[in-house]
């Protein structure tokens, strides 16, 4: 059994009494369009200094911890236009080097379960939200630094951030959510708190002084986004990628498009990347808009026969409700598979509510300088406009 810090009891009888009762703020398809369908504390609605706006819910679950929902952009002057349905952490899997424990930390242990009740000092600047209690997610608008710059003509922004703590073991993942005034969202994961195991050898991990050898491991972090670019009908889905010719002076871009469920690879050499299409919707040029999920990757890790879903970062599956986590993901009585890798089934992705899955991996080898208080090492990826608007929208 994992070790964990201990809590109060009473604010963690609290916290999944509030939980329990909280059931979706939204529901799925008449009015997944608007975002302003939840009330309260339940309820994000934020304008940044160029005039863009950010529109969402969100609600928690024991498992996944705050899920957000239809998450909603507004350029500045320009119309709504919904990105993503559901947005949440679909794993969070730590494989330690001597292989003694391979834990999967969000469908065994759950965010939710293991809430901070956040501080002032946790939100410098910043409001705390709670649905009870306790105050589970710090909601901040903090600068970004430059927009553009052009000799004189610069442009600085602003972001939207939202996050949450939760401790398992020894550590405490910050959960955050960033969304920027020119469109892009940034989900990232913050590992802190304490390391969690020690013994072994240099073979294993490294040696930190009094404590003797920190295990190394890895922190493969995996994200599930359900977009509904502009609504559900119409998202279809393309790889780009480019191909080196004439000895690596000269490449060739590519576009391929996915018809059926499908699990690809990081390929740096390419630079592939991915991009969720609304085929009925074009700005003001008239192309198609779009957003292109950007990877970030640190390390690359394939796990062995019995963990697939490590075998590839990106998956598109069509929705199911009951494929919520990419591994050990309840089966709901065997009707449905137990990993991302069960879930790409050879479904049609036309017409389909598409999900898309994406995975990045931090190795962390300890250093003494992880004694005491471990500092912060994040990860993650964004997903960046591409033909959203036929300008940059930030003035």
């Amino acid at each position: 059994r994992r070790w964990r810090r201990p809590v109060a009891v009473v604010a963690v009888l609290v916290l999944l009494a509030v939980l329990t009762v909280i059931s979706p703020v939204l529901p799925r398809a008449a009015d997944a369009a608007d975002p302003t369908n939840c009330s309260g504390v339940y309820q994000i609605d934020q304008s940044l200094q160029n005039g863009a706006r950010w529109q969402m819910c969100w609600e928690l679950r024991q498992l996944a911890g705050v899920v957000l929902h239809h998450v909603t952009y507004t350029p500045p002057g320009g119309a709504p236009i919904e990105v993503l349905a559901e947005a949440s952490v679909a794993q969070i899997h730590v494989p330690y080097d001597d292989n003694a424990f391979r834990f999967h930390d969000v469908s065994d242990y759950g965010l939710g379960n293991y809430l901070n009740d956040l501080q002032p000092g946790d939100c410098p600047g910043g409001s705390l939200l709670a649905p009870g209690p306790v105050h589970v997610l710090c909601r901040q608008v903090t600068g970004s630094g430059y927009v553009y710059k052009s000799y004189a003509d610069e442009a600085q922004g602003t972001t939207l951030s939202l996050f949450s703590v939760s401790h398992i073991g020894a550590y405490n993942y910050v959960i955050a959510w960033n969304f920027d005034d020119d469109g892009t969202i940034r989900p990232e994961i913050g590992a802190t708190g304490q390391l969690q195991r020690f013994g072994g050898t240099n073979a294993t991990g490294w040696y930190v002084g009094s404590r003797g050898f920190a295990v190394a491991h890895m922190h493969n972090y995996y994200w599930r986004l359900d977009f509904d670019l502009n609504g559900a009908d119409g998202d279809r889905v393309q790889e780009l990628a480019a191909t080196a010719t004439n000895g690596r002076q000269s490449f060739t871009n590519t576009r391929a498009a996915f018809r059926t469920e499908v699990a690809r690879r990081v390929l740096p050499g390419s630079f592939r990347s991915w991009r969720v299409i609304d085929s009925t919707t074009g700005n003001s040029d008239g192309h198609p808009i779009s957003y292109e999920l950007r990877p970030e990757t640190d390390s690359i890790f394939r796990g062995p026969d019995y963990e697939p879903f490590t075998h590839n970062e990106f998956y598109v599956t069509a929705a199911n409700e009951c494929e919520r986590f990419a591994s050990h993901n309840p089966t709901l009585g065997g009707s449905c598979g137990s990993n991302l890798a069960d879930f790409v089934s050879g479904e049609t992705l036309t017409g389909a509510d598409l999900v898309v899955w994406y995975g990045t991996s931090f190795r962390h080898l300890p250093r003494q300088e992880d004694l005491g208080h471990m500092g912060s090492h994040w990860s993650g990826f964004s997903i960046q406009p591409r033909d959203l608007t036929a300008t940059n929208p930030v003035p």
